[in-house]
């Protein structure tokens, strides 16, 4: 792969293009021809530039989950307190749900096919993220300030319901739409509103309790 800054540049903008395509139609359903029309170039381009579908799909994926996995590394690296670094982990994770709208229906479609087009690259990715959490928790845990949790579960409390609550806002709104008596404005919160909600969700439930922290 030419690494120019040019090339470099093309390369961003097909990746981009290509995850929205993903996401609409998931990896069977997107064809080549529409995925080089989205982002302006020729198959020959496409080709050249990264590789087949099949390479353009992975790249999509590791790209989007090493984004998130730099940021919360970089962001850990300046917090030593561990709720502040739980608090951390889970916003970062809902602003990169949020912002990359596409991140969300692209996973929630390899966790229904059981990861069947999921990259060895993208698992490692995702091998950061959870190494972050558990270290945190881990930490939290010598001190006397979580209870001893799994934290694998914790893990997927916080991606399940932040990549469920990013993926199903059109549900909400035709919710709200035929059943107004039962609209409620806390269902149309912001990806960043979510991760502190979820960040206090999470910290009640590993916080040690007083009897714990005695025994």
């Amino acid at each position: 792969m030419n690494q120019t800054a040019e090339s470099s540049n093309t390369i961003d903008e097909i990746l981009e293009a290509a995850a929205v395509v993903f996401s609409e139609k998931g990896f069977d359903g997107a064809r080549v021809d529409e995925l080089a029309r989205a982002a302006g170039v020729n198959k020959a381009t496409l080709y050249y530039q990264i590789g087949d579908k099949e390479a353009l799909y992975h790249a999509v994926l590791t790209r989007v989950i090493k984004r998130t996995a730099n940021d919360i590394e970089q962001a850990l690296e300046t917090v030593s307190d561990c709720e502040l670094r739980i608090r951390a982990f889970v916003e970062i994770f809902a602003r990169n749900t949020g912002n990359v709208r596409y991140a969300a229906p692209i996973m929630l479609r390899e966790v229904a096919s059981g990861g069947r087009n999921l990259p060895e690259s993208a698992v490692q990715e995702m091998g950061r993220v959870l190494g972050a959490l558990t270290d945190t928790l881990q930490q939290g845990i010598e001190q006397g300030l979580f209870r001893p949790v799994n934290a694998f579960m914790v893990h997927m409390m916080i991606v399940g319901s932040l990549t469920l609550y990013s993926a199903n806002e059109p549900i909400r709104h035709r919710n709200a739409k035929h059943n107004p008596e039962i609209h409620d404005p806390s269902h149309f919160i912001t990806t960043e509103e979510a991760g502190r909600e979820v960040g206090n969700l999470i910290l009640a439930a590993i916080k040690a309790q007083p009897q714990e922290t005695q025994s």
